[in-house]
């Protein structure tokens, strides 16, 4: 004689398999971070000087943005390349950025790690909290990057900058 598997338990092994799919699916997605992205504009004069953030669409970017940074005045200029970024809150959600492979001397991509901060005060990303490579703007300092002036809730600044709140 033969016993075959109750109906209720394939049924119940079935349910349990699409809902492991469906929340493994729902995880976190890779923003890829840090990842090479070609900007379709020059890069601003001013941005190897510390001046301004060159930011650009870019299609290889899940965010679709695409930026290299201001160097700031006291950094050497980086030896890294326009990079794949995305909006954040904290240094924490830029902590699974791709970086660049030491062993590999033609490797262009950010060395130093991501920090959350204003990458630039004017244009169309006025005011956006991104993920910037540290190789052009240092350590973060202690309680994170500061809110410029330019960025704070007035109505001067409102109507200077579409992403003030």
């Amino acid at each position: 004689m033969r016993f075959l598997p109750a109906r209720s338990f394939r049924f119940g092994s079935l349910g349990l398999l699409v809902i492991a799919a469906v929340l493994g699916g729902a995880s976190c997605e890779n923003k890829h971070i840090g990842r090479k992205c070609q900007l379709s504009v020059e890069p601003d004069p001013g941005t190897a000087g510390g001046l301004t953030a060159t930011i650009d669409v870019g299609l290889e970017c899940p965010s679709r943005i695409c930026m290299l940074p201001a160097r700031e005045v006291f950094q050497a200029t980086p030896q890294t390349t326009a990079l794949c970024t995305a909006d954040c809150s904290s240094d924490d959600d830029c902590a699974d950025a791709e970086l660049r492979n030491t062993s590999d001397m033609s490797d262009t991509r950010c060395q130093t790690g991501f920090a959350c901060k204003v990458a630039e005060t004017v244009g169309d990303f006025c005011c956006r909290r991104l993920c910037v490579c540290k190789d052009f703007i240092g350590k973060t300092p202690a309680g994170g990057y500061p809110t410029p002036e330019v960025c704070t809730s007035t109505p001067t600044n409102k109507a200077n900058c579409k992403n003030v709140q």
